[in-house]
C-alpha cells in the first residue's frame, strides 16, 4: 500500500501543479490580450474622416459660425485659429435662424450660429466637416 501512495501522490501532485500552471498561463495571456486591445489608441474625429474618406487631408482646427448673413448673400463666416472662411448658406427656417452650409463636405444638415465643429480641408481646397468634442 506504501509503494502505491509512493507513486500516487508524486503523480497527482504533478497533475495539479501542471493544471494549475495552464490555468495562470491562460488567464495571463487573456489579460494581455485585452490590456493591448484596450491600449490602443483610438481614431480622433479628423483621423476617422481622413480614413474614410482615404484623402490626404489638412486639419484647420476648430471652426465657429461667427457671422451669417441671411439678406442678399446668404453666407456664413467660419472662424478658425488662423482664417476666416466664407461659405453659401441654404436658409432653413429664418425664425429659429437654422441654415445649410452648401459647400461643407461631410456636414450634418442644419447648423446655427454660434456652432462649434472640426474644419479640414484637402489640395483642391474642398472643406470638410467633423465633430469635435465637447468637454
Amino acid at each position: 500500500m506504501k509503494k502505491k501512495l509512493y507513486i500516487i501522490l508524486p503523480i497527482l501532485f504533478l497533475s495539479i501543479s501542471i493544471f494549475l500552471l495552464y490555468q495562470t498561463r491562460s488567464a495571463r495571456n487573456e489579460h494581455r490580450l485585452e490590456s493591448e486591445a484596450s491600449s490602443s489608441a483610438e481614431l480622433s474625429a479628423f483621423e476617422q474622416l481622413q480614413k474614410a474618406l482615404n484623402k490626404n487631408l489638412t486639419d484647420l482646427g476648430e471652426g465657429f459660425i461667427q457671422y451669417v448673413h441671411f439678406e442678399d448673400v446668404n453666407e456664413a463666416t467660419i472662424v478658425t485659429d488662423n482664417d476666416e472662411i466664407i461659405f453659401p448658406i441654404a436658409l432653413i427656417d429664418r425664425e429659429t435662424n437654422e441654415f445649410k452650409l452648401e459647400k461643407l463636405i461631410s456636414s450634418p444638415d442644419s447648423f446655427f450660429i454660434g456652432d462649434t465643429f472640426g474644419l479640414a480641408t484637402d489640395d483642391q481646397t474642398n472643406y470638410y466637416y467633423y465633430p469635435v468634442e465637447t468637454d
